[in-house]
Formats: C-alpha cells, structure tokens, sequence
C-alpha cells in the first residue's frame, strides 16, 4: 500500500509538473505577443507623429523670397481666394440641393395622388394605404430637413458675402 500512495504522489507531482510547464509556456506565449503588440503601437505613434510634423500650417517656415509684410499680403490673398472657391462650391451645391428638392416634392405629389386615387377605387386595402402613407410621410419629413440643411447654408454664404 505504501508503494501505491508513493506512485500516486510521483503521479499527481508528474501531472502538476505538466501543467505547470504548459502554463508557463502559455504565460511566456502572451507576454511575447503583448510585447510585439506593443512595439507595433509604438510604431504607428511614431509614424504618426513623423507625419504630423510635416504637416500642418507652419506658413511661415518656407516663405521662399519673400519676407515680411509682403509674405503676409500674398497669405492673406491665398486665403481670401480658398475662401472664395469655398464659397462658389457651397453655392453649387446649394443649387443642385434646390433641384433635388423640387424633384422630390413633385414626386411626393404624384405619389399623393396615386395613392388616394388607387384608395378611392378600392385597388389596395386600408392596411396597404397605411403603409404607403407612412413611407411619403418619413419622405416628407426627410425633405423637410434638408430644406432646412439648405436654408441654413444659404443664410452662412449670404453672411459671408457681405463680410
């Protein structure tokens, strides 16, 4: 009997040994991993920093010939011209917005009319027309937010034109 309780323990202590090992190496595996992990983020934040330093606004740091007064009158026109395109670009699409608009609210209409004619005659049931109903209601409402969008932006280039 003793040498039975003897074979278990050398069993049970082979076993804990096992899985200690296997334990290890998988503590050793995530540790490595987490490192790697770590180096490559450290990576990317350094690229990104490389990055941001070579972007950015720095307008004073390559003035070229010019100096001075001069180079902040020729930046003042740079910006005054992109603020300008910017400008013309907001209007144009202000311009096809409008468009889509009006489109919209003519096929909101017809959509109307389809829809309460077909009701009168009796072509789809109460539940079809409610649901139909529902869609131009959500399509109305949609509009109506981006007539709202457009007035906005009509009122910011109106601002801007007469500053």
């Amino acid at each position: 009997m003793a040498q039975k309780e003897k074979n278990k323990k050398k069993g049970k202590n082979k076993v804990e040994k096992v899985h200690k090992t296997k334990r290890d190496s998988l503590v050793k595996d995530a540790k490595e991993k987490h490192n790697i992990h770590k180096k490559n983020t450290l990576k990317k934040k350094d690229s990104l920093n490389k990055e941001m330093e070579k972007k950015g606004h720095a307008y004073g740091k390559e003035k070229g010939e010019l100096k001075g007064k001069k180079f902040g009158q020729d930046r003042a026109k740079q910006a005054k011209l992109l603020r300008e395109e910017r400008a013309n670009e907001l209007k144009a699409t202000i311009k096809t917005k409008d468009e889509k608009i009006k489109e919209a609210k003519e096929k909101i209409k017809k959509s109307k009319k389809k829809l309460k004619i077909s009701k009168e005659k009796g072509d789809i049931s109460e539940d079809e027309y409610k649901e139909k109903k529902a869609k131009i209601e959500k399509a109305e409402k949609s509009l109506k937010t981006l007539e709202e969008k457009i007035s906005k932006a009509k009122k910011m280039t109106q601002e801007e034109l007469e500053n």
